[in-house]
């Protein structure tokens, strides 16, 4: 309705002799694009922040240095959302009714942006997911909202079908934690294990900032499984293996992308020797120090020099890709319509450090559907496929 209005009005202005710059689109003149961004940028999760959305950031900025996109540079406009379902809210309606922006890329704490899908929806602006894997995100599709980064349940399928290609698999055990993010992993993980005729002989839940997994380990070990999958948080996971490893628990152990970043579980788990038999999801192509991420962490490190080169640094750069593309393919005369069309018109585009190629279509605003296996080997995280390794 929005945007019908708008496009009468500036076809009638323009009959009229009134240039398309006075009526421009908000958050774009003649030589800016005005994007949004929230996150964590203070208080204890803030982790999650600076890190993921420098890796955007990087990314707009090298194209400011190349001369931007049909003559206007990237302007990123800053908000801090704390990871709290109201302050995200807050957040959004800043971005929009404040600062003006042409469209927003953030996010990344899964129950906040979730609690403001509707504000974002109603805005009509043009909006990409930083870093959150809900599915109700981007399920259904609404107009406005696209994401490139692997969701929960596509992150539980590259899990469950590693676990199929193990030999022997019989039965496994799960060790979870117990919020939406474990919720939408388990929701293909039960089904794909019940569809092989695996059995779960065990389902034991960790809670979250758990400093202790004794009962979990020995009730894992009594089950006398094959397999154990681990849809937790890297804090629990690494308190989990630090007491398989005590009491003898043997993998493999079945990891989500939430703990990509393995040496620094290895760290709180005791050692590397704690994550031998530790098999990780992920949806980067290679862990940092890979050849085929020395492109993109070159980036980062020109960009952000004093900054820590982490996983956490790529999560946001296969969305800023995304966006980049889009607003090259929609033209001089930029419209939040305009960049929408061209963001569903994507097929097989470039996701940067991220594993896949990025699609989309009216029907579907989910970007990126693959996933891999990232293990250890002589010391070192390496990428080893999507199934066990022969």
């Amino acid at each position: 309705m929005k945007s019908a209005m708008r496009n009468s009005i500036l076809a009638a202005a323009l009959l009229a002799g009134v240039s398309s710059a006075a009526l421009a689109e908000p958050g774009v003149t003649d030589d800016k694009i005005r994007i949004g961004t929230f996150g964590p940028l203070t208080g204890p999760v803030s982790i999650y922040g600076y890190p993921i959305i420098n890796g955007a950031v990087a990314v707009y900025n090298e194209i400011n240095a190349k001369g931007g996109i049909h003559g206007r540079k990237i302007e990123m406009v800053y908000e801090d959302d704390a990871c709290d379902a109201a302050k995200t809210r807050a957040a959004v309606k800043k971005l929009v009714h404040s600062s003006d922006v042409f469209a927003i890329h953030g996010g990344t704490c899964s129950s906040a942006v979730n609690a403001a899908r509707d504000e974002i929806i109603a805005s009509e602006v043009p909006y990409m997911v930083m870093a959150m894997v809900l599915d109700s995100i981007t399920s259904p599709v609404a107009k406005n909202m696209f994401t490139t980064t692997q969701t929960g349940t596509l992150d539980g399928v590259t899990m469950v079908n590693f676990v199929k290609s193990i030999p022997d698999v019989k039965k496994v055990v799960i060790v979870k934690n117990t919020d939406d993010w474990a919720d939408s992993h388990l929701s293909t993980i039960y089904p794909g294990l019940k569809e092989a005729g695996i059995e779960v002989a065990a389902d034991i839940v960790l809670e979250r900032n758990a400093s202790d997994a004794t009962t979990q380990a020995l009730h894992s070990l009594e089950a006398n499984a094959d397999a154990v999958i681990l849809v937790t948080y890297p804090n629990e996971t690494a308190v989990f293996l630090r007491e398989a490893k005590k009491y003898g628990l043997k993998g493999p152990f079945v990891g989500a992308s939430s703990q990509m970043d393995m040496l620094a579980v290895a760290d709180r788990a005791g050692g590397i020797d704690a994550i031998s038999e530790l098999y990780v999801s992920s949806y980067l192509l290679e862990p940092v120090d890979g050849e085929k991420m020395k492109e993109f962490s070159e980036l980062y490190a020109k960009h952000f020099p004093n900054d820590k080169l982490q996983t956490l640094s790529f999560y946001g750069m296969s969305g800023a890709y995304a966006f980049v593309d889009a607003l090259e393919r929609a033209g001089p005369d930029l419209t939040r319509e305009g960049f929408i069309n061209a963001l569903e018109s994507t097929s097989d585009g470039f996701a940067g450090p991220a594993y896949c190629k990025i699609s989309f279509s009216p029907e579907n605003h989910q970007g990126c559907t693959e996933g891999h296996i990232w293990a250890v080997r002589d010391g070192k995280v390496v990428a080893i496929g999507e199934t066990w390794p022969q």
